[in-house]
């Protein structure tokens, strides 16, 4: 504890700035493949919109990631 208020201890030292998550393209998602996912898998409209924009929006990709989970 004393390192830290002596005289070049690591609270004179500036803070770490993190940069900025790289921006994700946009994906437009239609509203029918979310309500498909809902309904036929019970999750919530955010999960659902989550699982599909990691499909780049891909309906049927986004199902078999759902029916077929990575290992």
């Amino acid at each position: 504890m004393e390192d830290a208020f002596r005289p070049g201890g690591f609270l004179e030292k500036p803070p770490i700035k993190h940069s900025a998550a790289p921006a994700k393209e946009s994906v437009t998602l239609k509203k029918e493949d979310v309500d498909v996912i809902v309904h036929e898998f019970e999750v919530t409209k955010a999960q659902a919109e989550k699982i599909l924009s990691e499909a780049g929006g891909d309906l049927k990709q986004a199902l078999e990631s759902l029916i077929y989970p990575k290992p």
